[in-house]
Order: structure tokens, then sequence, then C-alpha cells
């Protein structure tokens, strides 16, 4: 059954296909109208991961969409509810990779990764409720409220810049010339205990490079994790049968202090300011054919500064520039380095972290 207004849809779930039919009404009935593709994928995810939780565990249940605007904001409310046996343990639940179904476990986690604003209450008494806040137009905000902890969600941060008081990290796409999309990516997603930043580079550049980055962006939001090398496996499984791509994947492990990096293609990353690190991608394809990864460890120090690039910008010119100009901020270096050192004949991008002194 489904019951829809202007602004809102919402449709009983028994069954994965159910899910299908309701992502398919929202988008035909304009509750995503004015979001980017990367947005819409975005939200379709969230729907298909909190339908398919209702069907593995409560059997049945509903959820709503509703599109909300305040001045210059657009905001995609999710609501998935059921009466099923509930959660025995939320803060476990929400734990990457734990599951109780024999799966991998990323569907509450991966939600809170793309939401905006997440919250979940579960009781064995009145089932499972899961509210998530998708923002596809104005200022970003982020918020996450939940029993038994409270815990900032992560968010999707390319192409915004998210500066604090410890971190600096700036990212920065630019399309070849004569096209108007970039078959580049880059992300910096807020983990429980570090920052993940990713680039990828799909093979060859225009609409087709663009459409596999588009797919693959939501799918590494879902699947962040801070082991590098499983994350790069699971994005060669994701990206089989296509035209494959290039990626580098660092985790920045804010407890510890550590930095672990794995890349397959031509992709790289360095240290520029600080003691020198550089570690090695490994030759291969994403989606054709995947090398023994390789995983490479150094300490972080306050005041290092960390560069990624894909073979749109040189390593050797982008690195001499980023050990000249360290004292400028991540947003200020990835302008200058796309503008300046970016290939014409090459999509482009890069990434800048600093921790702060």
């Amino acid at each position: 059954m489904l019951e829809a207004s202007a602004n809102m849809i919402t449709f009983q779930v028994s069954h994965q296909s159910d899910v299908f039919i309701g992502n398919h009404r929202i988008r035909e009935a304009g509750l995503l109208a004015g979001a980017s593709d990367m947005d819409r994928d975005l939200v379709a995810t969230i729907i298909s991961e909190l339908g398919s939780n209702i069907v593995k565990y409560a059997q049945r249940g509903s959820i709503s969409v509703t599109r909300s605007q305040e001045h210059d904001a657009v905001d995609i409310h999710i609501c998935a509810q059921d009466q099923g046996p509930g959660i025995a343990n939320v803060e476990l639940a929400m734990t990457d990779h734990f599951s109780t179904g024999r799966t991998l476990g990323l569907g509450l986690p991966g939600v809170r990764r793309m939401s905006d604003t997440f919250s979940i209450q579960s009781t064995a008494q009145t089932g499972t409720r899961v509210s998530a806040i998708k923002r596809i137009q104005g200022p970003r905000t982020t918020s996450y409220k939940g029993n038994p902890t409270t815990t900032p969600s992560p968010r999707l941060h390319s192409p915004v810049i998210e500066t604090t008081s410890q971190w600096d990290i700036g990212m920065r796409t630019r399309p070849m010339r004569g096209e108007v999309v970039c078959g580049d990516m880059t992300m910096a997603v807020q983990m429980d205990n570090g920052i993940l930043l990713v680039i990828a580079d799909a093979t060859g550049h225009g609409k087709q490079a663009n459409e596999l980055i588009q797919s693959l962006s939501p799918f590494v939001m879902e699947h962040a994790t801070n082991d590098v090398k499983a994350l790069l496996t699971d994005m060669h499984n994701f990206l089989k049968g296509s035209i494959g791509a290039a990626a580098g994947v660092l985790f920045v492990d804010t407890r510890l202090h550590t930095l672990s990096y794995a890349g397959v293609g031509n992709t790289g990353a360095s240290r520029r300011a600080g003691a020198t690190w550089r570690p090695v991608s490994k030759d291969g394809v994403l989606g054709q054919r995947l090398p023994t990864l390789f995983e490479q460890k150094t300490q972080l120090e306050q005041g290092d500064l960390l560069l990624m690039w894909s073979d749109g910008l040189s390593e050797l010119a982008g690195g001499m520039f980023a050990s000249r100009n360290a004292y400028k901020s991540a947003a200020q270096l990835t302008h200058e380095l796309l503008q300046e050192l970016g290939k014409p004949h090459d999509d482009a991008s890069c990434v800048v972290l600093r921790w702060l002194p």
C-alpha cells in the first residue's frame, strides 16, 4: 500500500520489491527535484538499506519519505519503522561489520555515514524506528541522536571543505579541457576513530567516466572502513564489468596518530611537510585487474601535510608546489594545484590534509 501527498510518500515494506517500487515512486513524484545525481543515489541507497533491514529482521514495516524546505535548505527526511523484535544492543549494531543476520553488517553504519542527521530508537516492546535526513540543497548540518551513545554522524565532504581546530582538509576535482563533467572523485569520511580519504580516477573521461564515479561515491560511503585493503577489494568487486578505475585509500587514525595507505593504478600519496613518506600504488585497474594489495603505514605528527593526487596532476611538480606552499590553507592549496599544474588533456583531482599544530 502506498500513500502519497505533494511532499510525502509512505509505503509498506514486506518484500525487497516493495523497496524498489517505493524508490521509483519517490523519483516520479519529484521529491528529489533539485538534488544532484550523487544525492539522489545516496537517498535511494539509504531507503534500500533501511527497507532491507525491515524485510530481514522484522518481516514487515513502513517507510515514509518527506521533502521539507526552510529558506534555502531542502531536506529529505526518511523514516523507517517496524514492530519487530527490536535491537538488543544499539551501540553494537552501529559498529561497522557487526551483524546478527549473516551479512556484512554495513547497513546501519552505512546509513549513518550517508545521512546529515541520523537517529535510532529500538526496544523489544515497540520495535525499531530509524530516522535519517539527507540535505539536498543548502548548507550541510550534521547531528546524531541515538541510544545509548551520542556520536557525530560521518558525512561525505566532497566537494565541501571541512576545517576544525585539529584538521584542515581540502579536496578538488576538475574535468579535462572541453568536458563539463569529471571522471575523478575525492572523498573524506569522518569515522569514529579517524578520517578516511579516498581519491579515484575512472578510466577515460567524459560522461561514461562520470557515471561510474557517480555510482562509486555512495558505494564507498556505505562501505567506508579503516581497513584500506578491504575497501579497495570491495571497490574492485563493485566495479567488475565496468570501464574500471584507479584509486588510493588513506586512513588517518586520530587516536593512534598513524597513517595507512593502499592504492591501485595511477593515483598516489605523499607527506609534503614533516618526515618523508611516499607510499606506492600497485599496478592494476579496479574492476578489471586487482593486484596483491600492499598496505603501508607510518606515524603522524602535528604539522604534517599530506597530499593525494590522480595522474591529471604531475606528481613531481605537484609535490614540490605543495611543499613550497605548505603554509597555505588546504582549500587554497588544492585550488592552486589544479589551476596551476592540472594537465589540460586529463581529468585531475587532489586532496590535502594537514594536522594543525
